[in-house]
């Protein structure tokens, strides 16, 4: 399973596109489009073929269009501390 987002973080929704704010380290992570659909997904219920698949069917594209891009952005928020390890 992909998250929860970490209990401490703070964030904030502009025009479809997310913004973490890390208190801990001060730090924000300004996500894009496709990044924020998968922040909403990361919620500890979806792995990460399923966010791919849920993506997939909301984007009208084929799974493998996305799989890596999902991928690495599941790597690079779970290495930048702001989601729940697995």
């Amino acid at each position: 399973m992909v998250g929860p987002p970490r209990a401490h973080l703070l964030e904030i929704e502009v025009d479809g596109d997310i913004s973490i704010y890390d208190p801990r380290t001060e730090q924000v992570t300004v996500l894009n489009s496709t990044a924020s659909d998968i922040w909403r997904l990361a919620d500890g219920t979806y792995d990460v073929d399923e966010i791919t698949g849920l993506l997939a069917a909301a984007y009208g594209v084929s799974p493998e269009e996305i799989e890596t891009e999902v991928r690495e952005t599941v790597d690079r928020l779970s290495g930048q501390g702001l989601l729940e390890a697995e």
